[in-house]
């Protein structure tokens, strides 16, 4: 009788748990990297990998940009860094940003804001002000993809724009959808 019921336990939660999504791998989330240049930066080979681990995945892919300074330059090299992951294996990872309000914050030294990315897509965005400057984009796409921006050594509005345009956000979305 036991083991009956314990049966029927096991099947009815094995009908009712969702199956998992599978991990998009790295070499995909590396298609929806940024492939174009960026005046007076030079691009670094992209980096990525895909984990598993206790049932849970995870892919991240990667691209640096660095600064190209004249050998008298007497300032730090500036560098961007885009980053994508998939957290389809990390339940509740994109949480926060569903359920995102709304705030500002503002120092001497820098800002925090929420903002909106491409008018759907909710994020933080950090600045410093002081002597190491840089801007910081992370926002999550799809309730299923992180994507990270930064740019040291920089505080250039123009620049950031840039790189958060060229982001393929809509191949990310695609992808979303080929794994169903």
């Amino acid at each position: 009788m036991k083991t009956r019921v314990v049966l029927t336990l096991m099947l009815a939660f094995a009908m009712t748990a969702p199956a998992q999504m599978k991990t998009i791998h790295f070499k995909k989330l590396q298609e929806c990297l940024p492939s174009v240049a960026f005046k007076g930066f030079e691009r670094k080979k992209p980096t990525g990998s895909t984990q598993t681990q206790m049932g849970m995945s995870m892919s991240s892919a990667s691209v640096r940009y660095e600064e190209q300074l004249s050998d008298t330059a007497t300032n730090a090299a500036a560098s961007i860094e885009i980053e994508i992951q998939d957290m389809v294996g990390m339940p509740y990872a994109l949480m926060p940003y569903a359920w995102m309000q709304e705030y500002e914050n503002e120092t001497e030294d820098g800002y925090e804001k929420t903002v909106t990315v491409k008018g759907k897509y909710k994020g933080v965005e950090k600045g410093s002000t002081g002597d190491s400057k840089n801007l910081n984009l992370t926002f999550g796409v799809a309730n299923r993809f992180i994507v990270t921006i930064t740019v040291d050594q920089r505080d250039d509005a123009k620049l950031f724009g840039s790189v958060v345009d060229a982001v393929q956000i809509d191949k990310l979305e695609k992808l979303m959808t080929e794994t169903k």
